[in-house]
């Protein structure tokens, strides 16, 4: 029987929050309390100016059933997209349970995809993998083993030798296929079947360990973590003071993993990346509406 990993080290799960900084946290709103600061945008703002994280606000999102699915709602107030929360589309789609969704998900990526598409995916537990991915993207690294997608062919392709190593120009063409695959992607037609497929993610982020938060609040930070990735002109210095390469600038190498990865393709590439992505998450928000309960007298 195969042994089941444990949350310590699954690579599905984020890392656990060190025990210290949780005992800070609690003690900090103990304190607020006891002030009189209890107000939900100032108790954020004093939480995220100690711990360096934001605070966490009261969600509400159904949990999907096994095949018929209840509107998703999640309330979700990004600083950078608007001042009211959001409320997604209800889904109306008859999903199947989670563990068995994947001939459903790669048959309605088809329309999306085509044949080449398909090939790229992963075939198993693709809802998980995406979700566990979008998570990562903001974090300093992405397991390749919880991607959706199989990686590039091929390794980093660099030029220059000891101290003066940068990436090769023609490393971006190892990068072309995928571009090309995504970019002929319609973002509305995207935006519709994340909406569809979106009751399907949120269980998964909740059984990722996210019980108290919505992923599409996570998914659109982190699409705007993507569109904020810099944008190296020149030759981008590289490192490698063990087996990986890390980038010379540490202000390149301190940046999330999706900017690193969108780096890595080229400007030319992470221009294109970024012009699809703009018009993907601009569709996301013109489906979305501001809840009904932001503008409710008396709230």
């Amino acid at each position: 029987m195969r042994r089941m990993p444990s949350p310590s080290n699954d690579p599905l799960r984020p890392p656990p929050p060190r025990r210290i900084g949780w005992m800070v946290a609690v003690l900090l709103i103990l304190a607020l309390l006891a002030l009189g600061y209890a107000e939900r945008d100032r108790l954020s703002t004093w939480i995220e100016a100690w711990t360096g994280r934001a605070g966490v606000s009261p969600l509400t999102a159904s949990t999907p059933q096994a095949s018929n699915s209840a509107p998703a709602v999640a309330s979700s107030r990004p600083s950078h997209i608007a001042s009211a929360p959001l409320q997604l589309p209800a889904s109306t789609a008859m999903l199947p349970a989670l563990g068995d969704s994947d001939a459903f998900v790669r048959r309605e990526l088809g329309g999306l995809l085509g044949k080449p598409g398909l090939a790229w995916l992963v075939p198993h537990r693709l809802i998980v993998h995406f979700v566990a991915t979008v998570d990562n993207l903001a974090r300093p690294m992405v397991p390749t083993q919880v991607w959706p997608v199989h990686p590039v062919p091929g390794t980093l392709r660099v030029t220059g030798q000891g101290d003066i190593l940068a990436i090769a120009p023609d490393n971006a063409q190892r990068y072309t296929p995928y571009i090309r695959i995504l970019t002929a992607i319609d973002p509305q037609h995207a935006a519709r079947l994340y909406f569809q497929l979106y009751p399907l993610c949120e269980q998964a982020w909740r059984e990722l360990g996210h019980p108290h938060s919505a992923f599409n609040d996570r998914f659109l930070a982190v699409l705007a973590s993507l569109l904020q990735a810099p944008e190296p002109q020149g030759a981008v210095m590289l490192r490698q003071p063990k087996v990986l390469y890390t980038y010379a600038d540490p202000a390149l190498q301190a940046s999330p993993a999706g900017q690193k990865i969108l780096m890595r393709m080229g400007l030319e590439n992470e221009r294109a990346v970024k012009a699809w992505l703009r018009q993907f998450r601009q569709a996301l928000l013109t489906q979305m509406q501001p809840a009904a309960s932001a503008s409710s007298p008396g709230r």
